[in-house]
């Protein structure tokens, strides 16, 4: 007697949210000092009240997971996200590197030059970047066993913690479906079990 086995396919999602706008997120011509202090700022800066999310994806029976900065977890209540079922100290976001340079530039572009010498590892009073990635492995494997239980997970977090935790997991067979790497953007990795 034959018995067939119905092969049972899960859809398992992973969904990324940036958090949105800080209201400390100005572009002003600063000086070395100046924007070290505008990177402090912008880590405990509220959200900024005219920002708005484009587009919005459902919370509905899903693992809530958010970052321990502020900006994430006012981003979380904005959605809606009514409890939250784990703070990550891994899903924070990458440090913005600083250094003591003799210029003075606007904000972001203080923060495009200062990544660039991170990403080539001058070190500075900050994670670098060889930890910060050491530090996105373990936040994918931590989302790898959230998925064996969860059939969606939501994380609400930062812009470059989110790209290099999506590449882990992309690796380790999960589709990209959706991507916005902006304020409030939605990244959905999807994989089948």
């Amino acid at each position: 007697m034959n018995k067939e086995v119905s092969n049972i396919t899960m859809l398992k999602e992973v969904v990324f949210i940036r958090h949105g706008k800080p209201l400390s997120a100005h572009n002003e011509k600063v000086n070395a000092a100046e924007y070290a202090n505008w990177v402090r700022n912008y880590n405990k800066s509220p959200l900024d009240p005219t920002s708005k999310p484009k587009q919005i994806t459902h919370l509905n029976n899903s693992y809530i997971a958010v970052s321990p900065l502020l900006r994430a977890k006012l981003t979380a209540a904005h959605y809606g996200a009514l409890s939250i079922d784990e703070e990550l100290p891994y899903l924070k976001e990458m440090d913005i590197p600083y250094y003591k340079l003799p210029f003075t530039l606007r904000s972001w572009h203080w923060v495009l030059l200062s990544r660039a010498l991170w990403f080539m590892g001058i070190k500075g009073r900050f994670e670098s970047f060889k930890l910060a990635k050491q530090r996105v492995q373990k936040l994918s494997l931590h989302i790898n066993k959230l998925s064996e239980k969860h059939p969606r997970v939501v994380l609400f977090g930062h812009g470059m913690t989110n790209l290099y935790t999506r590449k882990a997991l992309m690796k380790n067979g999960w589709q990209l479906k959706q991507k916005n790497n902006d304020f409030w953007g939605v990244t959905i990795l999807q994989k089948v079990v």
